[in-house]
Order: structure tokens, then sequence, then C-alpha cells
């Protein structure tokens, strides 16, 4: 890959919702400045772009790693910070800090910079999450979560990627996404998010979208 991959930094307008408010549809709730880092890759035209969302431990040096691979590949990476904004550096002791749909909702406003972006693909850009960021990458493809916090009207992630997935909550409605395709990469031997839920999310979205497995 000739050239130099271009960062832009994005102030982010968002709001802490808590879970039972975005579990109620609400969009009202405190106001929240996060910041996110979009890496262009060098080239021409409009590129896909992959919002990635970090897991409990914030973002690291292996969100740093796929942002890199992702790049190489001619594809933008948009790394959006969830943690900092709100005074956070881990949940990993205590996840009530902030539930992952929260993370869903940050993730529906950065994808709202990159739809009008004049390098960036609006019909090509998706999400991917780590453990606390997956819930939000994989729940955002529910219709009914789409439907309140998209940043326009008909707006959607064109893929949905989890890593190790916690799959362990059922939600009214979640076999109801938006069609586009979901990836799960989870291990078996995995003592902290159990794949088994993750099988079981798969069962009841076949059909309806291209649930897969590795």
């Amino acid at each position: 890959m000739r050239g130099q991959v271009r960062p832009e930094i994005y102030p982010i307008e968002t709001v802490t919702l808590g879970t039972e408010q975005i579990l109620s549809g609400k969009t009202n709730g405190q106001q929240t400045w996060l910041a996110g880092e979009l890496r262009i890759p060098p080239g021409n035209g409009r590129l896909p772009a992959v919002v990635l969302v970090h897991g409990s431990d914030g973002l690291n040096l292996s969100v740093e790693r796929w942002a890199q691979e992702l790049n190489g590949i001619s594809v933008a990476a948009f790394l959006l910070d969830s943690f900092s904004g709100r005074g956070i550096t881990s949940t990993v002791n205590d996840q009530s800090k902030l539930h992952g749909l929260t993370l869903m909702v940050d993730a529906y406003k950065a994808l709202g910079i990159l739809i009008r972006h004049p390098r960036i693909a609006a019909n090509r850009i998706g999400i991917m999450g780590f453990s606390k960021g997956a819930i939000a990458a994989v729940y955002s493809s529910n219709e009914r979560f789409r439907k309140v916090y998209a940043p326009v009207n008909g707006a959607r992630f064109a893929a949905h990627i989890g890593l190790y997935t916690n799959c362990n909550a059922t939600y009214h409605d979640d076999d109801k996404v938006t069609g586009a395709p979901i990836r799960l990469f989870h291990g078996t031997a995995d003592d902290w998010t159990a794949i088994g839920p993750c099988h079981n999310q798969k069962k009841r979205k076949d059909g309806r979208a291209a649930v897969q497995f590795p």
C-alpha cells in the first residue's frame, strides 16, 4: 500500500442512556461528548469503512492492530472511544459503569459522521466489536434499535462482526434484523463469554440474516 494513512479526529455528540431507557426506545439522556479517529488509507474515490468498538478495557493495541489490517486492504477504520469522554478507563471489574447497548448508541452516532464523509461509501460501512463492544456490533443489527438510533431514516450498517460476543441477553423482537450479514467469532474454550448463547441467537435469527460462525 503506497502513501500514508490519513488520520482525522472527530468530536461525537451522543447521550448516555441506561439500559431501561434504551430498551424503552428513549433518546433523551445525559449529553456526552466522545471522540473518534478516522483513518483513511491512501487512494482515490469512496472507500468502505468499519467502525471499531472497543471492549471493557477501552481502546488498546488489539483495536489498533485491526485498524492497521483494515487500512492494509484499503478499508477506512473509525476507532470509537466510548470511555474517555465519560471518565471511564475500564469496566472489566464493574460492567454496570456502562452497558454495551450504550456503545451501540455511540456507534450509530459514528455512522452519522461516516455517511456524510466525502471519501466514505455510505452504503458500505460495517461495524466490528470486541467483547463488550461486540454487543454494540451485533445488536445494532436489530431493527427496533436501528429505527430509534440510526442517524437518518433508512441508514444501517452494511455488516456486523462480533468477536467473543456476550450473547446472554434476549431482547424483544431481537430476531427481527436489518438483513445485513452477521459474523460471529468465538472460542469454545472461552470461559468468560460462553459460546453457547451465541449459537442460540444464531438459531433465532436464521432465515432473517446470514448469521455465521467461521
